[in-house]
């Protein structure tokens, strides 16, 4: 419950959107003396992942050979617009003038998620909302994806099996089919008390725009980052949620305008990634680092917070950009304290 001498704004119940996690392990099948996906000189292998499961979903559901699905007849049935190319609907009430919604998955690729064991390969993925229904679409695109293999290099991986975490405490993951249809309770539902203060870890680089132009260390402020949150939310529980989040947005906005960051050790990351599309590489640099918020007006954002550690934020959110971890101060020895860092920049 928050703080009754803080103003609530009004913001009515928090964001309720159904998630489920999945880990899926792959054995690698590259030649003898191939480099891994695990070796330095692959670097972030969030690009690959995305784009060969994108070639995979549109191979293995796509009958009618088009290349634009914008002049397909079954754009608005079909699961890989659905879940690839997300178009705006006709009769939607937000985004209308733009062409994209957000997709409804993010891929936590290699060491970020899960540790690696032996010659596995581990891949995260959280799917919000009614794009669970298309898990099994999903599961066959990424093994066709791993089979081809990742990055320039042709990795080749074979899936070995699929987890999801189960819905109650202390279940942990269990075999996917072994779970029906029922979605893990959003941290929302877990909510854990506001904390008097709280330090953000960027894990992996964060791009988010401000006035048209990317964020750096100097110009980073709460208000740029729970903006962004706040209006990623908002879009994933409008467009694949059950009820869209109703709530005081400009109020809050106004509010982080107010909120300041303490103990900001933040930096800049470069990194790119090749776009065979483009046939050029794309830059991708973003924030990485940890900053620290401990004013009492956190309450508000807080069921944000939360719930954006499973949705990330910023540009490039599918590969797995944007992720940050909510760390207690001075916890030096949670569990995502000891995740690997950000990989050196990539290579492919």
């Amino acid at each position: 419950m928050p703080d009754k001498n803080i103003p609530w704004l009004q913001l009515g119940a928090p964001p309720l959107l159904g998630l489920r996690r999945y880990r899926l392990r792959f054995q690698e099948r590259s030649p003898g003396g191939q480099p891994s996906l695990r070796s330095p000189h692959i670097g972030y292998s969030g690009s690959a992942w995305r784009g060969a499961f994108g070639h995979a979903l549109k191979q293995s559901i796509c009958v009618t050979g088009l290349s634009d699905c914008g002049a397909c007849a079954l754009l608005h049935s079909c699961p890989y617009p659905f879940v690839f190319e997300n178009r705006t609907p006709p009769d939607t009430k937000k985004l209308a003038l733009y062409p994209r919604t957000p997709n409804p998955y993010v891929l936590e690729p290699a060491d970020h998620a899960y540790d690696l064991d032996g010659e596995t390969v581990n891949l995260g993925l959280t799917l919000f909302g009614r794009a669970n229904a298309q898990i099994p679409h999903i599961v066959e695109a990424l093994k066709l994806a791993g089979r081809g293999g990742l990055t320039a290099r042709r990795v080749k991986l074979e899936l070995l099996d699929v987890q999801a975490e189960f819905p109650d405490p202390g279940d942990d993951w269990q075999a996917a089919h072994d779970l029906g249809d029922s979605l893990r309770a959003t941290p929302s539902d877990q909510a854990q008390p506001v904390p008097s203060s709280v330090n953000i870890r960027l894990i992996s680089p964060l791009r988010i725009r401000r006035n048209d132009r990317l964020v750096g260390p100097s110009a980073f402020s709460f208000r740029a980052f729970a903006g962004n949150l706040l209006r990623r939310i908002s879009l994933l529980t409008y467009f694949f949620g059950d009820a869209p989040w109703e709530t005081d947005f400009a109020g809050l906005v106004r509010q982080a305008e107010n909120i300041p960051i303490a103990n900001s050790d933040l930096s800049w990351r470069e990194w790119s990634r090749r776009s065979s599309r483009q046939g050029a590489k794309i830059p991708m640099g973003g924030l990485v680092g940890t900053f620290e918020i401990e004013s009492p007006e956190l309450t508000p954002f807080w069921p944000c917070l939360q719930l954006g550690q499973w949705t990330h934020l910023g540009k490039g959110c599918t590969m797995g950009l944007g992720r940050y971890a909510l760390e207690s101060v001075g916890q030096g020895d949670s569990p995502e304290s000891k995740q690997p860092q950000w990989p050196t920049p990539n290579r492919l």
